[in-house]
């Protein structure tokens, strides 16, 4: 009996230990399908600029890669972006480096903003801030899930991130294109050789 509830003990102060990873809210972007939401734990730092939840907004019948629903960006011929920000639970230090996965994708019929974009992700203290670009994907031109690596190495700590929409690069003139977005892995410390 004395070593059952040794035993138990254990197990319980083990699964007490912190996991090494930094998890998202709602990693995958469930919500109510519509033009201009912003599902539960995520937020817009653009006002008046917000992302969709999909499937079912402006007709955009993309299905999602994890639950029922991701998020759509857009980037307009005006130079404006969409972006989708968060608190983290914990703050990501300066001068370590963390790595996570993301899926992402490009809707080929998005109500006329159909060019392929890229992810840029910033990093910052305060809320909807930009301070720092840490990291930015290809080109995103496949209409199918594919799923990305980045790794962010922040120069001071950052507590929120941000996911934005962006041009292809080297482009002169802006045009309206857009990135769908799925199921972020939790983040974790880079493993160095």
């Amino acid at each position: 009996m004395q070593n059952l509830l040794f035993l138990f003990l254990a197990l319980a102060s083990f699964s007490g230990q912190p996991s090494g990873k930094i998890y998202f809210r709602n990693p995958s972007f469930e919500g109510e399908p519509g033009a201009g939401n912003c599902p539960k734990g995520w937020y817009s730092g653009i006002q008046g600029s917000t992302p969709d939840v999909l499937p079912g907004a402006w007709e955009v019948m993309f299905p999602a890669q994890d639950g029922k629903t991701c998020v759509g960006l857009i980037v307009r011929e005006d130079g404006t972006h969409e972006d989708i920000c968060q608190a983290m639970a914990e703050p990501l230090l300066g001068g370590k480096c963390y790595v996570f996965t993301l899926y992402l994708a490009h809707a080929p019929k998005y109500v006329g903003y159909n060019k392929p974009t890229r992810l840029r992700i910033y990093g910052s203290s305060e809320k909807g801030g930009k301070r720092e670009l840490l990291a930015s994907s290809t080109l995103i031109d496949h209409a199918d899930w594919r799923q990305y690596k980045f790794e962010l190495s922040p120069s001071g700590n950052v507590t929120q991130l941000v996911f934005e929409a962006d041009y292809a690069p080297g482009i002169v003139f802006k045009y309206k294109g857009n990135l769908l977005l799925d199921n972020c892995s939790p983040l974790e410390k880079c493993v160095r050789a």
